[in-house]
């Protein structure tokens, strides 16, 4: 269809409907202008997509005429009588369901372990007969020729002396101004309570537990010890103790200890290793065997002969015993297997959160850097450091590793006089807690 011809009936058609007269084309009546229109419109809608729309317009306006409306002078596009096109293909959407939750979420910066700048250090160290503490000072040890563990009391320094195998050890009293002071000789073993205000040990076949006043032991309490174990720890007034595995046949075991009570130490033989104990002073964490050959996190009652209050079975946490207990007992930091999806190493620090692993939630174990090879301090609440070999140490923030944030693990630059040696971190902190 032409322009003119176009243009032409386009008048037509306004006039006879505004005159209100019906024509007649052949054997139709143009007076019905929808059928007229719409035809018209499919004969020529390939012609010129125009003809279409100047149908409708006639349309429009002459059904607006027949029922006395008026089309507004503005208003949106009119509406075309036309055969409507065919709706556009759905637009096919990936499906982004969550995958199945790793079961240890891996971050590379756990095993990269940039070094941190060192002061000031999270925990006190001692290295190279030297005490460097948090606020800067150094400590001369003196006699103390080396140290095997020390730890922070109210008012000083408990450092328990390196001695050969199998010879006794001792114990000392250090403080900055004044020169060590002998507390203990001739110990195999000792523990120091998280306060710093009791300490127990082992001396041939009797247990001891005394209290820590200036360097000075008081109340004294002491009990046969007739099976090979020494103490580990204090769980309230008891005193944790543990056992390996001897050439008569007995396994690994825990036992307990409650000083004044009378009667020999418990023990319980499905318990082989002891992490620490919750801030209640009844229950310890430990790993124990199920019965099925599986080792699993386990929360033991102290007051009822370890008796399983809660268990978590199938972790990736390895038997060594390594590792600690937050003072608040929201945390735990011990080895582990690594994820071998990524990791080099075959054995990693796991971080655990308590408050979830025995709900079998997800993210309750999760990759903490290198694995613990010595003393393993929390500095606070969400600050747990660890001696990780030669002039080694790590700090992790719990924060940022339950967040997936960077700079969670951290290799610290320990002090010049401290290389080529293994430090002894410091625990206690009971200013901190």
């Amino acid at each position: 269809m032409r322009t003119d011809d176009l243009e032409q009936a386009l008048r037509r058609c306004l006039a006879d409907h505004a005159a209100g007269r019906p024509r007649t084309t052949g054997a139709v009546a143009t007076a019905d202008v929808a059928d007229w229109a719409i035809r018209q419109a499919r004969r020529h809608r390939r012609v010129r997509a125009g003809g279409a729309a100047a149908f409708g317009v006639c349309l429009l306006a002459a059904a607006s005429v027949a029922s006395g409306q008026v089309l507004p002078a503005s208003g949106g596009a009119p509406t075309l009588l036309a055969e409507p096109a065919a709706p556009p293909p759905p637009v096919q959407t990936a499906s982004h369901a969550p995958a199945a939750a790793a079961p240890l979420p891996l971050h590379g910066d756990l095993r990269r372990q940039p070094l941190a700048a060192a002061p000031p250090l999270p925990v006190d160290l001692v290295v190279a007969g030297e005490l460097h503490t948090t606020d800067g000072r150094q400590v001369d040890l003196g006699p103390i020729e080396a140290v095997a563990q020390a730890s922070r009391i109210s008012d000083g320094w408990l450092l328990v002396g390196a001695a050969p195998a199998d010879d006794p050890a001792g114990v000392w009293f250090v403080t900055p101004d004044a020169p060590p002071k002998p507390v203990l000789t001739d110990v195999d073993a000792v523990a120091v309570d998280p306060a710093g205000s009791r300490i127990a040990w082992r001396h041939g076949t009797q247990l001891a537990v005394a209290s820590l006043v200036s360097g000075e032991l008081t109340d004294t309490t002491t009990s046969k010890a007739p099976e090979p174990g020494r103490p580990v720890g204090f769980a309230g007034d008891a005193v944790l103790l543990a056992r390996d595995s001897d050439s008569d046949g007995n396994g690994r075991a825990l036992g307990v200890w409650l000083p004044g009570q009378g009667g020999l130490p418990r023990w319980t033989d499905s318990a082989s290793a002891v992490y620490g104990a919750l801030p209640d002073g009844r229950t310890v964490v430990a790993q124990v065997s199920d019965g099925g050959g599986r080792s699993c996190l386990a929360l033991l009652d102290v007051a009822r002969e370890f008796v399983t209050t809660r268990s978590a079975c199938a972790l990736p946490l390895t038997g060594d015993g390594r590792g600690a207990v937050s003072a608040d007992g929201r945390w735990l930091v011990a080895n582990g297997v690594a994820d071998a999806r990524s990791a080099s190493e075959s054995e990693l620090a796991m971080l655990v959160d308590l408050e979830k692993v025995f709900d079998d939630q997800v993210g309750s174990v999760r990759e903490a850097g290198q694995r613990l090879t010595g003393a393993t301090v929390w500095a606070d609440q969400v600050t747990v450091v660890h001696a990780a070999g030669v002039d080694q140490v790590v700090r992790i923030n719990v924060d940022r590793i339950s967040n997936e944030q960077e700079g969670a693990v951290e290799q610290l630059d320990v002090p010049l006089s401290a290389a080529g040696t293994v430090p002894v971190l410091v625990a206690g902190y009971p200013d901190r807690r």
